[in-house]
């Protein structure tokens, strides 16, 4: 984790300050702590609190597992069209 990082708890507080307009969004630095809160969010969001690397690693493994799964599944409805039409 690198030492200028936010925990979830500080990106709600802080996003929950700039969505109730207590910070000026007008100041750049303060526009981009709040945009980093609002990543922070959002990757707390879709991966999890826990930064556990194995737990990431497991998440995106299941999901490129399922993306090859729908590669292939498209794959062999449009192979055989092509083969027949070719």
């Amino acid at each position: 984790m690198h030492k200028d990082d936010l925990t979830v708890d500080e990106a709600t507080v802080i996003s929950r300050h700039a969505r109730d307009g207590v910070l000026e969004v007008d100041d750049p630095e303060v526009r981009k702590v709040v945009e980093q809160a609002n990543r922070v969010l959002v990757r707390a969001h879709m991966w999890g609190d826990d930064r556990s690397p194995k737990l990431r690693r497991r998440r995106r493994f299941i999901a490129i597992g399922a993306l090859v799964m729908v590669l292939v599944w498209v794959a062999g409805l449009l192979v055989p069209l092509a083969v027949r039409l070719g």
